[in-house]
């Protein structure tokens, strides 16, 4: 863990973070296209300091969105006061690696030093490594709901 280095992504490491955002593309359960997350979607993030890269040898290798985004505020969680996790994405080349728990431990460290008492999100029903990567670390599966023309699992982790 010694070799990575996290850190709130900035606008020079938008190119990168495009990359991997496409690289997952296609890949089993994935739900993004080349429309989303795009360009945008990381300047906005950016903007609100809400995306965060894992970095080993200075190239990007996963990335990560956590912030108050309010995005899920309708479904049932057990949250006072959450934030929320998206668009969390691993360099294909080396996943099944443990460099998605590596980000998310980092993720989960950053969001409690910043005052929440959990994270909560979706995830598709369909992405199998996901879920595995989820419940793996900790986070409970705690509903279900259909949005964007899909079915999806809503997990949170309570701190």
């Amino acid at each position: 863990m010694n070799d990575y280095i996290f850190q709130l992504a900035v606008r020079d490491d938008i190119p990168e973070i495009i990359k991997i955002y496409h690289s997952v593309i296609g890949t089993p359960g994935c739900t993004w296209s080349f429309d989303y997350p795009n360009v945008e979607t990381a300047e906005e993030d950016i903007k609100n300091n809400w995306l965060y890269t894992l970095k080993n040898q200075n190239i990007i290798v996963a990335v990560a969105s956590a912030g108050k985004f309010d995005d899920w505020e309708h479904l049932q969680w057990d949250l006072k006061n959450p934030c929320e996790l998206a668009r969390i994405g691993v360099n294909p080349m080396i996943q099944s690696q443990g460099i998605g728990t590596i980000i998310l431990k980092n993720i989960i460290n950053e969001m409690k030093q910043q005052g929440f008492d959990g994270i909560r999100f979706i995830v598709s029903k369909s992405n199998h490594a996901a879920l595995a990567l989820y419940e793996k670390n900790g986070f409970k599966k705690c509903g279900e709901t259909f949005v964007f023309d899909l079915d999806w699992y809503c997990y949170q982790m309570v701190f």
